[in-house]
């Protein structure tokens, strides 16, 4: 179902900002996140190997991620059953090909991912992939075809509306059944990894610039009235330091920002979003 940008805005700004981690046990440990970001679910979602581009669904059922292991990825997924999470296993549709960047739509009904498995038509071995629920649970992932094969498209954050935001920073528009091709921001903004809010209103995204803390780190941008990007706010030191922060996302309640860092995923409260708006 698709947000107006008020709504959303309103469910990030609703958020509370916590002096100590605030018990829930719908999370893996049974706390959520405040505004200083820490490490996610520690041994079992980050853990010896490299994790990075987490996405987990509305209501914290399932949570899909990157695991890389020397030269091979796979996406991982773990679920909850009442108040405990499953140990991560390959997702039904990853473990034969180097698969990452997992990304759930803002409903749960498909999932995308990039992968280097046979491409029909295309020249590039990375592309991206889209799998759908049903009600044997995933089905067989189809390629986005043309124009986006062979696009460099890496790490897809979609929209409510479809649309599709890779580094670059690029959106693929989405008309009916087929995308457009990559087409810039405007003003053009430079960075990778890019996640967009389900209403577009802000985009996060990861780049090294000038004033950071040292190495890439997390910025937003967000849509102002005349449907341009406004410049780019560093999310600060709650979030970023001097190694590389990088493969933001967005939880699907709209209550976290995930991101890696040192091969681990972190995630931190999405009021910094909106604090980096002042």
């Amino acid at each position: 179902m698709m947000k107006s940008r008020t709504s959303f805005v309103l469910m990030l700004a609703a958020s509370v900002t916590l002096n100590a981690k605030e018990a829930d046990n719908r999370y893996p440990g049974g706390e959520r996140a405040d505004t200083t970001a820490s490490v996610f679910a520690p041994g079992l979602v980050s853990g010896p190997a490299q994790e990075y581009g987490l996405t987990v669904d509305r209501v914290w059922s399932e949570i899909y991620f990157t695991r890389l292991e020397g030269d091979e990825s796979v996406v991982m997924v773990t679920l909850r059953t009442g108040d405990a999470w499953s140990q991560p296993v390959p997702a039904s549709f990853s473990g034969e090909f180097i698969d990452a960047h997992p990304y759930l739509t803002p409903d749960g009904e498909r999932l995308f991912f990039v992968s280097r498995r046979p491409c029909p038509g295309a020249r590039q071995a990375l592309n991206v992939w889209v799998v759908r629920r049903t009600r044997e649970g995933w089905s067989t992932p189809v390629s986005l075809g043309r124009p986006v094969i062979d696009q460099t498209v890496h790490a897809p954050s979609v929209a409510s509306s479809g649309n599709i935001y890779a580094t670059g920073l690029v959106r693929l528009r989405f008309s009916g059944e087929r995308y457009t091709s990559p087409e810039p921001l405007s003003p053009p903004v430079i960075g990778s990894h890019p996640a967009i809010s389900p209403d577009e209103s802000f985009l996060v995204f990861s780049a090294r610039r000038d004033g950071g803390f040292g190495s890439n780190d997390l910025y937003v941008v967000f849509r102002e009235d005349d449907r341009t990007w406004s410049e780019p706010k560093n999310l600060g030191a709650g979030v970023n330091t001097e190694s590389v922060e990088s493969s933001p996302t967005l939880s699907n309640d709209g209550e976290f920002l995930f991101f890696s860092r040192h091969g681990e995923i972190w995630w931190v409260d999405a009021e910094v979003i909106q604090s980096a708006r002042h």
